[in-house]
């Protein structure tokens, strides 16, 4: 059953991403912050491992992270941006594990906030203007299962985008799969952002929905070398592709592990529609809380983005 469910998930994953009834011109979507990466985790691996999620803060782009969740867990993630660009990204996200007939789920909720203020306005003739807002907001909730195998997840999504006084809404879901083949070796895939997004100003809008598939290889450091440890190399490499994307975003990422208590990460993004991607981080857990940090320089911004995690779990 499950050679057949993944045969149908690779068959599917082909078409969209040979699908041309989807592709939209470079830049043509909008509410582009629901693609960005939200977990301090996920932008140390430059949004590589799609297969290998590992707490709960990463469910707000990647459905299938509720695999991975044990306990409970609630957390915010926020983005530091460089100045003069917006203002900070915050996510706030819970994670509920429960059994449903013998069949372990997972339920899971989330907020995102990202708004600025003080755009200077201009006229359609070049003239100043008073000053405006913008900002984006969405909700969702979610459902997956916590199989050793085979895992699937899907959520739903409202968002709402304002700019000055124009407003768009949009009615979101993701879903996702991933079949684990030994306990060294997965894959998985997930269709994002896909469902109704309203107009904006008058004009037609479209969401920013993408497919994104890859592989993780996790190599026992200390069964390989026969040392007394417990460290992990998790090896990830994914394909990333948005609607208004004619090419496919490459993204590898590795994570050096200590028994779930440390770990030290790296990124690397090849983009052919923008700049590539680099990134850096590390993840420190204490009791029942855990810490994750990530930097990403961005030439284009002069700077970069700092990425913070804080998740408890209970």
């Amino acid at each position: 059953m499950n050679k057949k469910i993944l045969a149908v998930s690779l068959v599917a994953c082909s078409l969209v991403f040979a699908g041309e009834h989807w592709n939209v011109d470079a830049g043509g979507v909008s509410m582009k912050y629901l693609s960005m990466h939200a977990s301090a985790r996920t932008a140390g691996l430059s949004g590589a491992g799609v297969a290998d999620a590992a707490n709960a803060s990463e469910i707000s782009r990647n459905p299938l992270a509720m695999s991975a969740v044990q306990e409970a867990e609630a957390g915010i993630n926020h983005i530091i941006f460089p100045e003069m660009t917006a203002d900070d990204f915050t996510t706030a996200y819970l994670a509920l594990p429960f059994e449903f007939w013998k069949f372990p789920l997972t339920a899971s909720a989330g907020f995102e906030f990202l708004g600025y203020d003080g755009i200077e306005g201009r006229d359609e003739e070049g003239f100043k203007t008073s000053e405006y807002g913008a900002y984006a907001w969405s909700l969702s909730a979610g459902l997956g299962n916590r199989s050793k195998v085979f895992n699937w997840a899907t959520s739903a999504r409202l968002s709402v985008q304002t700019i000055d006084d124009e407003s768009a809404i949009a009615f979101l879901g993701d879903v996702g799969g991933a079949y684990h083949v030994n306990e060294y070796f997965a894959f998985g895939a997930t269709l994002t952002n896909f469902g109704y997004m309203s107009d904006y100003d008058g004009e037609d809008e479209t969401a920013p929905m993408a497919l994104q598939a890859g592989i993780t290889g996790i190599l026992p450091i200390a069964k390989f070398f026969d040392l007394q440890s417990n460290w992990n190399l998790h090896m990830s490499a994914d394909a990333y592709r948005r609607a208004d994307m004619q090419d496919p975003e490459w993204r590898f990422g590795g994570e050096l592990n200590y028994a779930d208590l440390l770990a030290f990460r790296m990124g690397y993004a090849a983009r052919p529609d923008t700049e590539d991607g680099i990134s850096a981080g590390l993840g420190v857990a204490v009791g029942m809380a855990h810490f994750d940090y990530a930097y990403s320089p961005k030439k284009a911004f002069d700077g970069g983005y700092h990425y913070l995690t804080l998740g408890i779990r209970f």
